[in-house]
């Protein structure tokens, strides 16, 4: 193709060089030849190596420098959907567009039309550029646990690395002595944070290593960091993180008013391609339908900002969470691991670190970075013994990160997932629903209208005769006016806990013949 125009009716090659044109591809624009031209455009895009990717569109991955801690500066990646002037622009650098001059005679110089960039650009679903699941400054791990230190595209992972931190001294492959090593390096810096017990300090570490070993998860689970109070280093943690993925503080958002601003920012973030995600000052529940698909789901559907269609999209984000007695909700218990700080003091915001781990990292980047995985890598050389059973969804996870750990000695990351478990409101509510429920009505079948009126039934004193009923009913099928209990909100609410188990009790459901609906019971789960 080098130094030839394409006729597109003719099928010939007019060579460049006797237009007077560089030695580069040059196309003709026609009339009439607008998808030909869009796809001489794509392979004259593909043979130049220009640097678009498929990302539920046509994208552009970057990285940027930027200002970092104590005035020195990191490359942060990111993504942006490649537009018409951006296509233009590009297709400009690597090929002489030209048209025919009927008046001259001859050929001359002339860009590339908006309406064949506009062409090309909608051609989702039939691109022949790379598809891309992420970009990162920082090496990783493949699934195969090999090492992707080189800077490009990495066709096993669909990653592409730019401008890569060097692993100085790095072994490809390390012993169980080095791992022991590098995990007392990891250790160090995080000597001063308060950790409640043994699996908060090991979610903390999983922390540090999943975001280094992402490459080769396909997803991990949330990393939630709670406290009691402001200023126990909540945020901080979260940047040590930052600092090794990304060499800088972490990127935070808000978890907004509403689920469906939550969705919205979250998206955005996800459509940027950033590595890592730390919602911030989550001060109350975690919960929502999307972020639960976002830490669970490899692939993702999002809708771009602005636009009415829905994209799907690899994700490679690690997602953290931080914010003052948090209580993880619903399907998000066992998406999420939960670090709990307590510093035990009334103003912990006023404590001292001995160190400064954040500059620390920065100090030394590679060597921290090199750290994680050899921890990850050593573990795969030994042959990956005793692996702990696999957390369902996210057993690549388990297997990389979470398996190394107790390998070392360390404390399951996992078991903290019994406290937020624990610390679940809807389970709190299904529980005392539960208890309340067979209290009052025994084993027997019992129609949620009927129990709506028991728990409103009145003793001679005038007080409720089942009070704990009615308390755990109304908590969750208080009626929109308020003051009784709704008996088809309670229904509904009975459907959605269907046989779930809660402290050895369920509820399950026949359909009463007589009344047509149906009629509940309490039982063993056993």
């Amino acid at each position: 193709m080098t130094g030839t125009i394409f006729d597109f009716a003719t099928a010939n090659k007019i060579s460049s060089d006797e237009l007077g044109l560089s030695a580069r591809p040059a196309i003709e624009i026609r009339a009439g030849e607008i998808a030909a031209t869009a796809s001489a455009v794509e392979e004259a895009l593909l043979e130049a190596n220009a640097p678009f990717f498929v990302r539920g569109g046509l994208v552009r991955p970057f990285a940027q420098k930027v200002p970092a801690n104590g005035g020195a500066t990191t490359s942060v990646p990111g993504i942006v959907p490649v537009d018409v002037a951006m296509l233009v622009d590009h297709a400009g650098r690597v090929v002489d567009f030209v048209k025919f001059d009927g008046r001259a005679g001859d050929y001359v110089p002339c860009d590339l039309t908006e309406r064949v960039a506009k062409v090309l650009l909608s051609r989702t679903g039939e691109f022949n550029f790379p598809p891309l699941a992420g970009v990162s400054t920082t090496p990783t791990l493949r699934p195969d646990l090999t090492i992707l230190s080189d800077a490009g595209y990495d066709h096993r992972t669909r990653l592409l690395l730019i401008d890569p931190l060097p692993l100085p001294g790095f072994a490809s492959k390390p012993t169980k002595d080095d791992a022991i090593a590098a995990l007392d390096l990891l250790d160090a810096l995080l000597e001063d944070f308060p950790f409640v017990g043994p699996s908060d300090h090991s979610v903390a570490l999983s922390g540090l290593l999943s975001v280094v070993a992402r490459g080769a998860l396909s997803v991990a689970p949330l990393h939630a960091i709670t406290a009691h109070m402001a200023g126990t280093g909540k945020s901080y943690l979260v940047d040590l993180a930052a600092a090794l993925i990304l060499g800088d503080r972490a990127p935070v958002l808000s978890i907004g008013r509403t689920e469906e601003e939550m969705e919205k920012r979250l998206a955005s973030a996800l459509l940027a391609g950033r590595p890592m995600v730390s919602i911030d000052n989550v001060n109350g529940e975690l919960a929502g339908d999307f972020l639960c698909q976002a830490v669970e789901r490899p692939l993702v559907a999002v809708r771009p900002l602005g636009v009415s269609r829905i994209v799907e999209i690899e994700n490679r984000a690690t997602i953290f969470a931080t914010g003052n007695n948090i209580q993880i909700v619903g399907d998000m218990t066992r998406r999420t691991l939960l670090c709990r700080l307590d510093a035990k003091e009334e103003r912990p915001e006023i404590r001292r670190f001995a160190g400064n781990p954040f500059a620390t990292i920065l100090a030394d980047r590679g060597r921290y970075v090199a750290a994680a995985l050899t921890i990850m890598r050593a573990y795969a050389v030994a042959g990956s013994p005793a692996q702990a059973s696999p957390l369902a969804s996210f057993e690549d996870w388990s297997r990389v990160v979470r398996s190394a750990l107790i390998w070392l000695g360390r404390a399951d990351p996992c078991d903290t997932m019994t406290a937020a478990r624990d610390s679940d409101p809807e389970r709190t509510k299904l529980g005392a629903v539960l208890t309340a429920w067979r209290g009052a009505a025994g084993e027997g079948w019992k129609l949620a209208r009927d129990m709506a009126e028991k728990a409103g039934l009145r003793g001679a004193h005038g007080s409720f005769a089942h009070i704990e009923l009615r308390d755990a009913l109304m908590a969750v099928a208080e009626h929109r006016r308020g003051g009784e209990i709704d008996p088809n909100r309670l229904g509904r609410y009975l459907r959605g806990c269907e046989s779930r188990i809660v402290d050895g009790l369920k509820i399950v459901s026949q359909m009463d013949a007589h009344a047509k609906v149906q009629a509940w019971r309490v039982e063993s789960a056993k």
